[in-house]
């Protein structure tokens, strides 16, 4: 009784976020599921790995300015607070990732998700907001 109620309100929160919050999500996804892969095969240039082709010139100096952002704010990178170029700081962060289990690795994973989500939308929503939403996203793709 109470899950399906839950359910219910899930639902009805995600229907109040906008097509514009929800393709931001979508984009993040994108980008920590290309993190995700980059744990098994590291490549040299991570920005061009993870960042799709396809993305908008304006909205990828966006989501570089963004990682930037979100990193420095996880608490698992502090080692990698002293690189300056974004690059680096994903090389790092990628490596300190690694040495972690695979169940934090998703849920850090998922936060960095809604941190990009919350700065490409220009923070117009409490960060709690993203978090759920990008988690409620995260969880509908494995369902």
């Amino acid at each position: 009784m109470f899950c399906t109620k839950m359910k219910g309100q899930i639902k009805s929160l995600l229907r109040d976020f906008d097509s514009y919050v929800d393709e931001h999500v979508d984009t993040a996804l994108k980008i920590t599921t290309a993190v995700k892969n980059l744990l098994s095969s590291p490549v040299a240039d991570i920005l061009t790995a993870i960042i799709p082709g396809d993305i908008d010139n304006t909205v990828r100096q966006q989501l570089i300015t963004a990682l930037g952002k979100a990193i420095d704010v996880l608490t698992i990178v502090d080692d990698c607070k002293q690189y300056t170029d974004v690059n680096a700081q994903l090389n790092c962060f990628i490596q300190q990732l690694q040495k972690r289990d695979p169940d934090l690795q998703d849920a850090i994973l998922q936060k960095l998700a809604s941190l990009l989500a919350s700065q490409l939308d220009g923070q117009r929503m409490k960060q709690n907001l993203y978090d759920l939403y990008t988690q409620a996203k995260y969880a509908a793709s494995k369902s």
